[in-house]
C-alpha cells in the first residue's frame, strides 16, 4: 500500500472548479448592501458633525457680539482707569489735566482697539459656514479657517485688558478647539 500512495501521479485530487460568474450575484448583493450601509452611516455622522459645528459657531458669533459690546466704551474706561491710578499714586495732591488724560486714554484705547479682529472673525465664521455647506471636500479649508479664527481671538485677548472679554475669549478658544477636533473627521 505504501508503494501505491508514495507513487507520484498515481493519485490526484479532484479539483473542484468554482464558477465565479455564478457566485457573483450573491456577492454583488452583499457588497452593494454593505456599501449602501457605509454611505448612510457616513451621511448620518456628517449630519451630526455639521449640526454640532453649526451650534458651536452660533455660540461663537454671540461671543463676538458680546466682545464687541464689552469693548465699545474703551475710551471712557481708560480715562477713568487713568484718573483712578493717578489719584492713588499722587494721593490727590496733583492737579490732573483733563486734556492730557483724554490724550493718554485715546492712545491706550487705540492700541487696544479690536474692531478689525472682530470684523475678520465675523468674516471667517461666515466663510466657514459657506464652505461647510458646499458639496466639495472641505476639511483642509476649514482647518485653515480654524487657525485664522484662533489668531483673531488670540489678538483680541491680548489687546483687551477687560476681564469679561478675556473670559469670553477663553470660552471661545475652548469651542474652537472642540470644532478643530471634530474637523479631524471631515474630508
Amino acid at each position: 500500500m505504501d508503494l501505491l500512495v508514495s507513487g507520484v501521479g498515481i493519485i490526484k485530487p479532484a479539483e473542484m472548479g468554482l464558477d465565479m460568474e455564478a457566485c457573483w450575484p450573491v456577492f454583488e448583493d452583499c457588497i452593494n448592501e454593505a456599501l449602501d450601509n457605509i454611505i448612510a452611516m457616513r451621511k448620518r455622522e456628517g449630519d451630526f458633525l455639521e449640526a454640532d459645528i453649526a451650534a458651536r459657531l452660533d455660540g461663537i458669533e454671540e461671543s463676538v457680539d458680546q466682545i464687541q459690546k464689552e469693548s465699545s466704551d474703551l475710551l471712557s474706561h481708560y480715562q477713568q482707569r487713568l484718573k483712578d491710578r493717578i489719584t492713588v499714586l499722587t494721593k490727590g495732591i496733583v492737579e490732573i489735566d483733563p486734556g492730557r488724560i483724554a490724550q493718554e486714554a485715546a492712545f491706550l484705547a487705540d492700541r487696544s482697539d479690536i474692531s478689525e479682529e472682530v470684523v475678520r472673525a465675523a468674516s471667517h465664521i461666515k466663510q466657514f459656514r459657506t464652505i461647510m455647506n458646499s458639496e466639495e471636500p472641505a476639511g483642509r479649508k476649514l482647518n485653515f479657517l480654524m487657525q485664522e479664527l484662533n489668531r483673531e481671538f488670540n489678538t483680541m485677548g491680548s489687546k483687551s485688558d477687560k476681564t469679561n472679554v478675556s473670559h469670553i475669549v477663553v470660552e471661545v478658544k475652548s469651542e474652537l478647539e472642540k470644532i478643530r477636533e471634530q474637523l479631524q473627521n471631515v474630508e
